[in-house]
């Protein structure tokens, strides 16, 4: 990463789905404070819902990942077919002159080139969950069903075994609420929640129902983004 000269610089902000994230970066700007640029890309930027749901739904095999258009609709995604446009995106935000470069979404995935400073958040706060846990069992709350057995096995693989529970952050209903009262009486040390698409308020409201410690994506990459530039 190019040496910061002064507080005023640009960082990139990549979504899985369509740019504008107002849900998102409303947390994260009153984190971050004014003083930085925030240029904004999302993978589904250039495709209507049609093309999306034809083009990018997961095929049998694929990773799942979950987000939204920009009126809010949900939509599946197969990893793999949006790995070419984020590639381009990280292209996009270093020409528009990001300095740093987030990935907003805690799915896992493979190396890609960049010269800014990419934070994928995955592993980075999947190892803060797990040492925060002491390796003890945790709660996790994923956005849809197909999910499960993917980031059960990627949790696995820190040594944390996990309890899971399905609770989308793009759909209304009483989800949200059954899945924290799910972990009220459980054996688990704190409950992680994985997805860029959790708000704050959510937040607050299943560590209220659930009274288990609540940990949450995009504030947690955030304030790493905010301990590099202090």
């Amino acid at each position: 990463m190019k040496r910061i000269m002064d507080r005023k610089f640009k960082i990139g902000a990549i979504t899985i789905g369509q740019s504008p994230r107002v849900d998102i970066m409303e947390d994260v700007q009153q984190l971050l404070g004014g003083e930085f640029e925030i240029i904004e890309r999302g993978a589904l930027d250039n495709f209507n819902y049609e093309t999306v749901q034809s083009t990018f739904y997961p095929s049998k095999g694929d990773t799942v990942l979950v987000s939204r258009m920009r009126d809010g609709k949900q939509v599946k995604l197969g990893e793999e077919k949006i790995i070419p446009l984020l590639q381009e995106n990280i292209y996009y935000l270093e020409k528009q002159g990001c300095q740093i470069i987030l990935m907003m979404c805690t799915g896992k995935f493979p190396k890609f080139q960049h010269e800014a400073l990419l934070i994928l958040p995955q592993e980075l706060l999947h190892m803060i969950a797990q040492k925060l846990s002491g390796s003890e069992r945790i709660g996790v709350i994923v956005p849809d069903r197909d999910q499960i057995e993917a980031i059960r096995e990627r949790w696995n693989q820190y040594g944390v075994e996990v309890e899971m529970a399905v609770a989308s952050p793009y759909q209304k209903g009483d989800h949200m609420i059954k899945a924290a009262e799910n972990f009220r009486n459980k054996d688990v040390e704190l409950i992680f929640m994985d997805c860029m698409g959790y708000s704050v308020k959510t937040k607050r409201e299943v560590r209220r129902i659930s009274g288990k410690p609540v940990l949450l994506p995009r504030t947690l990459a955030a304030r790493v983004i905010q301990e590099l530039l202090d």
